[in-house]
């Protein structure tokens, strides 16, 4: 299943199944996008919030989730593994991880190596076909796949904090190693 983001701001974007129809809609009103909501959008026009993931820039994100209807810690929800993965289990009871990776984020079955998603950033089509920024998503994760994509809004958020703290200034690496994690190389 091909979920495809109306723009490159993951943050406040309308996420698009392969027949257009509009299935969630992502906003971080504000300069600091100090909190991200994630909608999904029923075929019947029904709207349900579906996380809520509330940025402290030095104490690290809490995610609110409608599954659990509980806000826990971000990093007590997806826990790093090494520097460049963040492991959660999901409602079904497996274990995941998100692999952030210089060009995209991967989620894989923990002890399998099926590639389970994958985000794709937006390609201008000069050495290969254009396309608009995707996530692919097997039709294995369907029943998770509210899930997937509150989990991908914040693996991918992290993933572009790593980048900015690579490159900012030395003050914000505080608020990235509140997230848990260490500076890696997962960049988009």
């Amino acid at each position: 299943m091909r979920l495809s983001f109306s723009t490159n701001d993951y943050l406040n974007a309308v996420i698009h199944d392969e027949d257009g129809r509009q299935l969630y809609s992502i906003s971080s009103p504000g300069l600091l996008h100090s909190q991200t909501t994630i909608t999904e959008h029923g075929p019947q026009g029904g709207d349900d919030v579906i996380g809520i993931i509330t940025w402290h820039p030095f104490r690290g994100p809490n995610i609110w989730l409608r599954a659990t209807g509980v806000e826990v810690a971000g990093n007590s929800l997806l826990k790093p593994k090494r520097s460049s993965f963040l492991a959660f289990t999901g409602p079904d009871g497996k274990a995941y991880s998100w692999n952030l990776q210089r060009t995209n984020c991967r989620l894989k079955e923990e002890g399998s190596g099926d590639e389970l998603a994958k985000y794709h950033k937006r390609n201008l089509g000069i050495m290969s076909p254009p396309h608009a920024p995707h996530l692919e998503v097997s039709p294995s994760l369907s029943h998770l796949l509210d899930y997937v994509v509150v989990t991908f809004v914040y693996a991918q958020k992290l993933s572009q904090d790593k980048k900015s703290t690579a490159a900012g200034p030395p003050m914000l690496s505080g608020a990235v190693s509140a997230y848990g994690i260490l500076p890696s190389s997962c960049y988009i």
